[in-house]
C-alpha cells in the first residue's frame, strides 16, 4: 500500500484509539504508521538492494516491537510534562504498535506480501487482495478524516456545539468501511481463483494459479496458471449476471531444460531471486556474444508493476561459460 494511504490510516485509527488526546500526538502515531515503508528507498540503491529490503525486515512482527519500544521512550523523553499527564507512555507504545499492525495487515492483503514473522520464517504473507494503490480504501479514508472537520465547520457557523471527540465515530466507521471492503474483495478473489482453477489451458490443467486485482474494477481479474509445460496470463471477469469470461490470454511456454538454463538458476542471484519469485519465467535469448538467460516473476506483469520490477540476467559467452550473472531492473520491451 501507498505511503498516503498508511498515513490516512494511521491518523484514522488514532482518531479512533485515542479520541480525546491531543492532536500533537498524531506527530507520533502517523510516523509510526508509515515508518515501515522507508525500505522502499532501497530502490534508489539498486534491484538487488530492493530484491533485499524491500517488505522484508521492516514489515515484520519482531521489527513492529521494536519500533513501538522506541516511539514509546522518545515520547518519555521528548514530550512535554503536560502531555505525559494526559497520555502515558504505555499508551503511546499501543497505539504505535497498533498503527503498524494495521500497516502489516494492509500490506500482507496485497501481492507483494511481507515477511511478517522475520527472522524465523522468511515466507512472504501475500492475499492478493488489492493492488497497490487502491482509489476506493483512500477515498473512504479520506471521507472519515475530512467530513468530521467539515461538519465542525458548519457546526461552528451556526453555533452549535458537540462535546463528543471530534472525528471519533468517522474513524470508526471508516475503518469499518475497510474491513468490509477488503472482505468483499477477498470474497471476489476467492471466486476469481475458483474459476481459474476449473479450466484448462492448451490442453492442461493448472498446478497452481493466482489472481490479482485491478486499479479500480472490483470484477476484472489478472490471473496467471502455471501448468506442467507454460504459464497462461490471462483475464477473469465475475459478473452477478453471466457467467464468467476469459480472454484468450498469453501462453508462455517454458524453456527445454538445458545446462545454460541450469547454471543461470544455480547463481546466488537467481537463488535470491527464486526464494521470493512465485511465477518464475526463464527465457534464453541469442546475443552477438553469446547468449543471455533471463528470469523475471510473471506476477508484475499480472499486477501491472513497471517501475520496479527486479529480474535476473545471466551471460554465457559461445562456448556456455558464464561471463556475468546480476539482478537489474527489467524494461517493459524486455521478451516474457
Amino acid at each position: 500500500m501507498d505511503i498516503a494511504t498508511h498515513a490516512l490510516a494511521s491518523l484514522a485509527l488514532s482518531r479512533a484509539i485515542l479520541p480525546r488526546a491531543p492532536k500533537l500526538v498524531w506527530a507520533w502515531t502517523v510516523p509510526a504508521g508509515v515508518i515501515a515503508d522507508s525500505d522502499q528507498f532501497s530502490a534508489l540503491i539498486s534491484p538487488s538492494a530492493y530484491l533485499a529490503w524491500y517488505r522484508t525486515y521492516t514489515h515484520s512482527l519482531l521489527v513492529s516491537f521494536l519500533i513501538a519500544g522506541i516511539f514509546a521512550s522518545l515520547f518519555r523523553v521528548w514530550s512535554s510534562p503536560e502531555l505525559r499527564q494526559r497520555l502515558s507512555v504505555r499508551a503511546i507504545f499501543v497505539a504505535v504498535l497498533l498503527v503498524q499492525g494495521l500497516h502489516l495487515a494492509m500490506d500482507s492483503a496485497q501481492w507483494q506480501g511481507s515477511e511478517l514473522f522475520w527472522p524465523f520464517k522468511t515466507a512472504r504473507i501475500a492475499a492478493d487482495w488489492l493492488p497497490s494503490i487502491d482509489p476506493w480504501i483512500i477515498a473512504i479514508l479520506v471521507a472519515a478524516v475530512l467530513l468530521p472537520e467539515f461538519f465542525h465547520l458548519v457546526n461552528s457557523e451556526i453555533g452549535a456545539k458537540d462535546k463528543r471527540p471530534r472525528g471519533f465515530v468517522a474513524a470508526i466507521l471508516g475503518l469499518a468501511f475497510v474491513l468490509l471492503y477488503m472482505g468483499l474483495r477477498a470474497e471476489l478473489h476467492a471466486t476469481a481463483i475458483a474459476q481459474l482453477r476449473n479450466r484448462a489451458y492448451v490442453g492442461e490443467f493448472p498446478r497452481q494459479v493466482a489472481a490479482f486485482s485491478e486499479f479500480t474494477s472490483l470484477v476484472s481479474w489478472h490471473g496467471i496458471a502455471e501448468t506442467e509445460s507454460a504459464l497462461h496470463q490471462v483475464t477473469v471477469n465475475i459478473l452477478p449476471s453471466r457467467p464468467s469470461s476469459f480472454d484468450p490470454g498469453v501462453n508462455l511456454f517454458k524453456p527445454e531444460p538445458s545446462p545454460l538454463l541450469q547454471a543461470a538458476q544455480a547463481t546466488e542471484s537467481a537463488q535470491r531471486f527464486l526464494r521470493i519469485a512465485r511465477f518464475p519465467k526463464a527465457t534464453l535469448e541469442k546475443i552477438e556474444a553469446g547468449t543471455e538467460v533471463q528470469i523475471r516473476d510473471l506476477r508484475y506483469a499480472a499486477a501491472e508493476e513497471r517501475k520496479f520490477e527486479p529480474m535476473v540476467t545471466a551471460e554465457f559467452d559461445l562456448a556456455g561459460k558464464m561471463q556475468s550473472e546480476t539482478i537489474v531492473w527489467a524494461s517493459r520491451d524486455t521478451p516474457r
